[in-house]
């Protein structure tokens, strides 16, 4: 998902790298815990983040890169199981490519930051259901489950625009490093909604 977008922000980075100022550049990459709503479905599992940030301000940052929300691994050879139906499985893949402002304040030891932001979401599910019954959304296909019978599986991919808000410290740890600590919660189309809290290492050039 989003691989072309992907390709183009790493592209207009590396040609950003040459035209500005390399003291006031970062690159950013942290892993998180997340818990996703989408479609009134939730999931919870492990993501991550990477971004290059620009200091244009002395209190303000401006950060562009590309976030999975969420990878659980979809049917795509096998059919779901009967332990997947009894465990009501509901599985999710989420990312997105994201632009946000972080206004900052200094202390001796680091940063304490906030962060206002906008992404471009991607997410793909799939939701099993007893018998033969029409999607509430997404696409549906009839599947035969071993010990279980016939059962319906709704397989969406969905793209939006969502909204981010965040809080976290980047803790100085070297001349050029710094380890962030980060919450963060997502609002976006189709009810989605995501709340993460996320540790990475930030390297300024």
């Amino acid at each position: 998902m989003l691989k072309k977008q992907i390709g183009l922000l790493i592209l207009s980075c590396i040609v950003s790298l040459h035209s500005l100022a390399a003291d006031n550049l970062y690159t950013v990459f942290s892993v998180g815990y997340s818990d996703l709503e989408f479609t009134e479905e939730a999931n919870k599992g492990l993501g991550y983040k990477m971004a290059f940030g620009y200091q244009f301000n002395p209190q303000w940052y401006v950060e562009a890169g590309y976030q999975q929300l969420i990878h659980n691994k979809l049917y795509t050879v096998e059919l779901p199981s009967a332990v997947d139906f009894n465990n009501n499985e509901n599985l999710q893949q989420g990312d997105a490519l994201f632009l946000a402002f972080l206004g900052k304040a200094s202390s001796p030891i680091g940063e304490l930051f906030y962060r206002l932001g906008v992404l471009k979401t991607d997410v793909r599910g799939q939701q099993l259901f007893a018998g033969q019954r029409e999607c509430e959304f997404g696409q549906g296909s009839v599947v035969d489950i071993s010990e279980i019978g016939t059962a319906t599986m709704c397989d969406y991919d969905e793209s939006g625009i969502a909204a981010a808000i965040g809080l976290g410290f980047d803790y100085f740890v070297g001349v050029r490093t710094m380890l962030r600590f980060e919450i963060e919660y997502i609002k976006g189309q189709d009810n989605l909604t995501v709340a993460s809290a996320n540790l990475g290492l930030r390297y300024n050039f």
